[in-house]
């Protein structure tokens, strides 16, 4: 039977006890993943971390990074296993990378500017990838649809394919609405037309969050929490009993909402 280690605050710890799991007298679980069972895990440990971060809370932030942290390591495991690369072949990897990409501090370049930083970040990225066939749009298919929508427009952008400025998208989002409301007041309640001009309605959204400069994912995230927030107010007003909160009228439930949105 593996021993834990003695000192839990060393990396080297973190690596061994990784391994043991996936030993032979380790966990069954963890044993018979792969790269691939465990994508949906490293996306949602990411999320998880973002809305630690958006809390503030430096316990429960410490607590997500150590998750995240367990994927990369777990991964480079499985990696090792099969003679592919290690933890350190990934320490490297990005070490050298982020040495590479930032001449103006280990190097001799001289940048003036965020902007200029921005700009020959992307060149030094696209020198390195110049032999890669890259697709134009090469978000990851795991990657969130509000994401994606706003990785699109940024590309788009650079090809000079896009609105003037924030009115323009706002004036396209209401276009995109008006055509939403005659399909849903259409006798012929197409769904298939409803599904399409309601994503129109959330990509043009995503489009004017862009040029807000506003990131849409963590905006929607916030409101969720502010809408969870409210809302659980609403039911510690009705003392949790949900039945009765079922119960009330639309214009008690209603007094209740506003009372809610006064809580800060």
């Amino acid at each position: 039977m593996p021993k834990p280690p003695q000192n839990l605050n060393q990396f080297s710890s973190l690596l061994q006890v990784i391994k043991d799991l996936r030993g032979p007298d380790g966990c069954p679980w963890d044993r018979e993943q792969s790269h691939q069972s465990l994508a949906p895990y490293a996306i949602e440990e990411t999320f998880e971390l973002a809305e630690a971060l958006e809390s503030k809370d430096d316990l429960h932030i410490c607590e997500e990074l150590g998750d995240v942290l367990f994927q990369v390591v777990l991964h480079a495991q499985l990696a090792s296993e099969r003679n592919a690369f290690t933890i350190d072949h990934v320490i490297e990897s990005i070490t050298s990378k982020i040495i590479r990409r930032h001449p103006h501090v280990f190097a001799h370049l001289k940048i003036n500017s965020k902007d200029e930083i921005i700009e020959n970040w992307n060149k030094i990225k696209a020198e390195e990838k110049k032999d890669k066939p890259q697709p134009l749009f090469k978000t990851p298919q795991g990657l969130p649809s509000l994401m994606t929508s706003n990785e699109i427009g940024n590309i788009t952008h650079k090809l000079n394919f896009d609105w003037e400025n924030k009115l323009e998208v706002l004036a396209q989002l209401k276009l995109e609405i008006e055509e939403l409301e005659i399909e849903i007041k259409s006798k012929s309640q197409n769904s298939e037309a409803i599904d399409h001009e309601l994503g129109d309605v959330l990509f043009s959204t995503v489009q004017l969050a862009r040029h807000l400069n506003i990131e849409p994912e963590s905006s929607l995230r916030k409101t969720n929490l502010r809408f969870q927030k409210r809302f659980n107010h609403m039911l510690t007003a009705s003392n949790h009993n949900l039945e009765a909160f079922k119960n009330l009228s639309s214009e008690e439930k209603e007094k209740l909402w506003q009372q809610a949105k006064m809580i800060k």
